[in-house]
């Protein structure tokens, strides 16, 4: 490959999320932590958790559930 040819790229690519969906999903995990005793450790299961409630937010509100139960 020559030099120059390759593709740039900014980090806001590598984004699985657009950034209000980021947004969403880090209010709601802060959210989770205040409700939880702002203990430190458990970040991760926050994040994650804010983004199931989203999702399944989203798929309600579209008539469709990613999961496969009957809300």
């Amino acid at each position: 490959m020559k030099n120059g040819s390759r593709k740039k790229t900014d980090g806001a690519s590598h984004s699985p999320q657009p950034a209000d969906t980021r947004m969403q999903v880090e209010k709601r995990a802060y959210e989770l932590w205040q409700a939880d005793g702002s203990r430190d450790g458990n970040d991760l299961n926050y994040w994650l958790q804010a983004e199931r409630e989203l999702a399944a937010a989203r798929g309600s509100q579209s008539g469709n559930s990613s999961t496969g139960m009957i809300l």
